[in-house]
């Protein structure tokens, strides 16, 4: 038998939000809005989710019946975590991970029936939302329903073992993409989903560990049957966003802004990896940002708060798609666990003021063109501990400052990096003199200037 490996690769918005008429207008890179830039997903907050612990109840029915409290919250995109029937052979857990999956034309019946899955999404277009489901094509469980009648479908040793890559995940077996008939299979699944439950996307599980012909094919066919699908990686390497995918992990500035947070880096160091990123992504491609997500720590336990604030303005006001995993927006420290049914706790000590920063930063990016489309220009700050940048888009540009510290600063920066913006609205605000602007900032906050018009309708 033949073995293939493969690679494995701010605020509180108490900050003055202050609109100014521009002294001149300038032509981002992106140029004049067009059909990318209008699609439902982009630059749009996305809202992860785990039906398992979103309610005590843990089923699609209950999530159906709280779909208020993310559309409250101003998300209007949702990920739904693996939904499909767990394996039993090497399961992790009493109930299973959800990425260990038997059938993937099945519901797990833990959450409801299909009947019930079709109910939800539904109501999720009822309210204008949206919903991708997270899907696993690398492996399935170690007992999926077709291995019996397949084990030409899946990777094996030289012994003719089942293999997987990854020691680790003991629950399931890799699929083997060098059969055709694999491939047919795994497509077929890809399109059940959009052609009869009416989903919007996928975001894919460890997708650089699937190879990149395997995209490059199935992607195109998802969007013969829904023009507009959004296709998210788990991977972070460039080649996964030209196989066909829209967004991918920025999982290196999430472990950078961990390592500001820790005084092992300043914010040079921050603005550096987002750089990179920039030039890394193509046209229209949006990074996923985050400050937790199901496979971290929470937010609230890594950088506690009101430190924060700071990164969770960051990530919501740089291009790409911010991203809220269930619980965070009401200060959850618990991380709810893959294996077992841990609903998670909305009412924390913290909650009012998590949720009051994220209803403000999600209301804030939805209601200014220029942080879903614009393009992204560094100011040069000469305040230690402050960033400072401009989103530019042909309707609207922003000028973005945050005190990534404790201390109240005036952010320092040349007047020629504002190539003409806001000049004007800054004279009248007393805040330049001479060749250099100031904008003081309290802690872990950020100000916000945007030229007009804004736009209500971010669609």
């Amino acid at each position: 038998m033949k073995v293939r490996m493969r690679f494995v690769m701010s605020a509180w918005l108490t900050g003055m939000l202050l609109t100014t008429m521009l002294g001149c207008q300038s032509t981002p890179k992106n140029g004049m809005e067009d059909d990318v830039t209008a699609r439902w997903y982009y630059g749009q907050p996305l809202y992860e989710a785990y039906v398992r612990s979103f309610t005590p109840e843990g089923t699609f029915a209950a999530f159906n019946e709280n779909l208020d409290r993310i559309k409250l919250l101003g998300v209007d995109n949702i990920w739904l975590m693996p939904i499909h029937p767990l394996g039993e052979l090497g399961r992790k857990g009493s109930l299973g991970s959800p990425y260990s999956v038997h059938d993937y034309f099945e519901t797990n019946p833990e959450f409801g029936s299909k009947e019930e899955f079709q109910a939800l999404v539904d109501s999720v277009h009822a309210k204008d939302m949206h919903i991708i489901l997270d899907m696993v094509m690398n492996h399935s469980a170690n007992d999926h329903k077709e291995m019996g009648a397949h084990p030409e479908w899946y990777m094996r040793d030289e012994k003719g073992n089942f293999f997987r890559e990854v020691e680790d995940w003991s629950d399931i077996t890799d699929w083997d993409f060098d059969n055709p008939e694999t491939v047919d299979y795994l497509t077929g699944v890809l399109e059940y989903w959009v052609r009869e439950f009416d989903v919007d996307g996928y975001r894919c599980d460890v997708a650089g560990m699937v190879p990149r012909e395997f995209w490059e094919h199935v992607i195109p066919r998802l969007k013969a049957i829904k023009p507009d699908v959004y296709m998210l990686a788990e991977w972070e390497e460039p080649w996964i966003l030209d196989a066909g995918f829209n967004s991918a992990y920025d999982w290196t500035l999430y472990h950078r802004m961990k390592d500001h947070a820790a005084g092992k880096i300043d914010v040079d160091s921050l603005w550096t990896v987002i750089e990179a990123t920039e030039a890394a992504y193509g046209e229209h491609k949006l990074p996923l940002r985050f400050v937790e997500n199901h496979d971290e720590q929470r937010s609230a336990k890594v950088f506690g708060y009101p430190d924060v604030m700071p990164y969770a303005n960051l990530i919501f006001t740089l291009p790409g798609i911010p991203l809220i995993y269930n619980g965070q927006e009401a200060g959850a420290k618990t991380k709810p666990s893959l294996f077992e049914r841990e609903p998670i706790k909305w009412e924390t000590t913290a909650s009012g003021g998590y949720m009051h920063l994220y209803h403000n930063l999600i209301k804030m990016r939805k209601e200014n063109v220029s942080l879903l489309t614009g393009d992204l220009v560094r100011v040069h700050c000469n305040t230690e501990g402050a960033m400072v940048f401009l989103r530019r888009a042909k309707q609207q540009q922003a000028l973005v400052a945050i005190n990534f510290t404790g201390d109240e600063v005036t952010a320092t920066f040349p007047v020629k990096d504002l190539q003409g913006l806001f000049v004007s609205g800054l004279e009248e605000m007393g805040a330049i003199e001479g060749e250099t602007a100031a904008l003081t900032i309290k802690p872990y906050q950020g100000r916000y200037l945007f030229s007009r018009p804004k736009t209500s309708n971010a669609e």
